[in-house]
């Protein structure tokens, strides 16, 4: 093959895999345009109702949980829990959350038709994208999981790559570990109103954490997690 048809190959399969990402994109965000007004209205609601507060949790944390799917309001209702619960038991309901949620994204993104995909998109492209994504770049989970979208899409894609679950997991118990603590702490310093610019200031030092936790901690507890190998969902065998 030469170089001019190596170019248009790769070329394509860079379209292909910006098609792949706007397919997802489209996915996450199309609820938020069908039900977004509906469930800014209800969620609130929902948890007002509440008296009891197991409940009360129970139900944040599946709010959580289903903001995968669904255009839930969760910085509303991660913060209505730690105002109603407290910031330590409101901040644990929202890591709960956030991690459950994170592990929903990540089986339906294993759902996907991943040797399929790697065909369409190209098997070069496709395998330098996984292989970055886990040695290189699984810092993106933890500073994906207090954006709204990024959070869905990090999981959905750390699921569709066959990023080794302790990896994958290990990242998302931090981040949403860090989420719940700065809720809570936003909680505790606002007396019962929020603190953003507080909020936003330790949300800025998450990446730095992130970072340090991975580089001294995280990267020995995955540095025995297999190689990324393509699943085969259709009976085929992957180039």
């Amino acid at each position: 093959m030469n170089r001019a048809a190596s170019a248009a190959v790769a070329r394509a399969s860079w379209w292909r895999l910006a098609a792949f990402a706007c397919l997802l994109l489209v996915a996450v965000l199309a609820p938020f345009a069908l039900w977004g007004e509906a469930m800014d209205r209800a969620a609130p609601a929902w948890l007002a109702a509440q008296q009891a507060p197991l409940w009360l949790a129970a139900l944040g944390i599946g709010l959580l949980v289903a903001d995968v799917l669904l255009p839930v309001p969760s910085s509303v209702v991660a913060m209505l829990l730690c105002w109603s619960l407290g910031p330590l038991w409101g901040g644990a309901a929202v890591a709960a959350g956030s991690l459950l949620g994170f592990a929903l994204g990540y089986a339906l993104g294993r759902l996907l038709p991943q040797a399929r995909l790697r065909r369409w998109i190209g098997a070069a492209l496709w395998d330098r994208a996984s292989a970055r994504a886990r040695e290189r770049a699984l810092w993106w989970i933890v500073i994906a999981r207090p954006l709204p979208v990024l959070a869905e899409l990090s999981a959905l894609l750390a699921g569709a790559w066959g990023l080794p679950a302790t990896a994958a997991f290990a990242h998302a118990a931090l981040a949403s570990c860090a989420l719940g603590a700065l809720y809570g702490a936003s909680a505790w310093l606002g007396l019962r109103q929020a603190q953003p610019l507080a909020m936003l200031a330790a949300m800025a030092v998450l990446p730095v954490a992130a970072w340090c936790l991975h580089r001294f901690f995280l990267r020995r507890l995955t540095a025995g997690a297999g190689p990324v190998v393509p699943r085969e969902h259709d009976g085929g065998t992957a180039p």
